[in-house]
């Protein structure tokens, strides 16, 4: 198998899938945002890049020697560190405008329920949490989706950081689940080895495990 390019690999979900992608021998390229830690996946053998994605020039300059045959994967997300805009959509559309035009082929992106068409499935509740997120995740999604990239596209509920169960599902219904970082790492796996995912938008969640919204009332 050709090698995997991680962008958002300092994450707990980042780890898990670097020491997934390590367990199996496979080569690595970790994006990493200048100033974070990358010792961990150092040990995991992960080969560094150093590349905020808000800087097209410098994802461009991350990828542009290597192999056009890499699967890129992305789990970018969050705010950033210093400038505290949310980078859902800016950086991800950063990084997948850019593997276009580079020429690589294949993209694997984690976005969360609530994105595209499966808005329905988030709960009223977390609506006024989640719910301009999920937006921008959804701008992000377009974006792939119009792209020439053979693309699939992961969408997770809740996560959680317990150790994995090997429960996993993957599913193209929309539901909104619960699910280990370890678990969403190894359907993230499952994905990158099998090529009949290419042009699919899944959700993903734990089939044993129940969704906790017990935290919403403490937010």
């Amino acid at each position: 198998m050709s090698s995997i390019v991680l962008f958002g690999a300092t994450g707990k979900t980042g780890l898990a899938l670097s020491k997934v992608i390590s367990d199996k021998s496979l080569e690595l390229f970790a994006a990493v945002r200048p100033g974070r830690n990358s010792g961990l996946l150092e040990s995991f053998g992960a080969k560094i890049l150093i590349v905020d994605a808000l800087d097209q020039d410098q994802v461009r300059a991350a990828l542009k020697d290597l192999n056009k045959d890499s699967i890129i994967v992305s789990l970018v997300g969050g705010r950033h560190p210093e400038m505290g805009t949310r980078i859902d959509y800016p950086a991800n559309k950063n990084i997948i405008e850019t593997s276009a035009k580079l020429g690589f082929s294949r993209f694997i992106f984690i976005t969360s329920i609530g994105s595209g068409d499966s808005k329905p499935q988030l709960p009223k509740v977390l609506k006024p949490i989640l719910g301009s997120i999920a937006n921008e995740k959804t701008k992000a999604e377009n974006t792939l989706r119009a792209s020439e990239l053979d693309y699939t596209i992961i969408r997770p509920g809740q996560l959680t950081n317990e150790e994995a169960s090997g429960d996993g599902v993957l599913t193209a219904e929309c539901i909104l689940g619960s699910m280990s970082r370890e678990d969403l790492a190894l359907m993230i796996m499952r994905c990158i080895e099998d090529e009949e995912t290419i042009g699919k938008i899944y959700s993903v969640l734990d089939s044993n495990k129940k969704l906790d919204l017990s935290w919403v009332n403490k937010h």
